[in-house]
């Protein structure tokens, strides 16, 4: 993924985090307020958060599997007969029946790819960090 598109990515969770960090409401009258956080912010995304999405974008496609490990071929059919409706999806635990193919909803993609935004933000030095000494020789 090219740089200037993974900064615009994620430029709307960086003034989310501006905006919550920034404007507190006190009394119903929000008012802009500077914050260290904000500095910290605003160098977490402009420093950090390429490799630091980057590094979470890898850590969240590696743990994904492409196919179920089912013990047996017609363990969904057996498990509506006895009345159950989840099924082992092999990532999380059980999932209602029919949704446990392995293939999540678009909504679920957005929602997941949001909240890696946010934290590849908030925690962009942290993750840096990490991704340096686990790779240092």
């Amino acid at each position: 993924m090219n740089l200037v598109k993974t900064y615009i990515r994620g430029l709307v969770p960086t003034l989310l985090w501006l905006l919550l960090i920034c404007v507190p409401v006190t009394n119903g009258a929000a008012h802009l307020v500077f914050s260290w956080w904000a500095v910290y912010v605003v160098l977490s995304y402009g420093f950090c958060f390429p490799r630091s999405y980057r590094v979470l974008q890898k850590v969240v496609h590696r743990s994904k599997r492409s196919n179920l490990n089912q013990p047996r071929q017609n363990a969904e059919e057996e498990a509506m007969r006895q009345g159950a409706s989840y099924a082992n999806t092999g990532r999380f635990g059980t999932g209602r029946l029919g949704d446990a193919d392995g293939q999540d909803g678009r909504l679920i993609r957005w929602g997941t790819e949001f909240v890696i935004l946010m934290f590849a933000v908030i925690a962009g030095p942290v993750v840096v960090a990490a991704d340096v000494m686990l790779h240092r020789n």
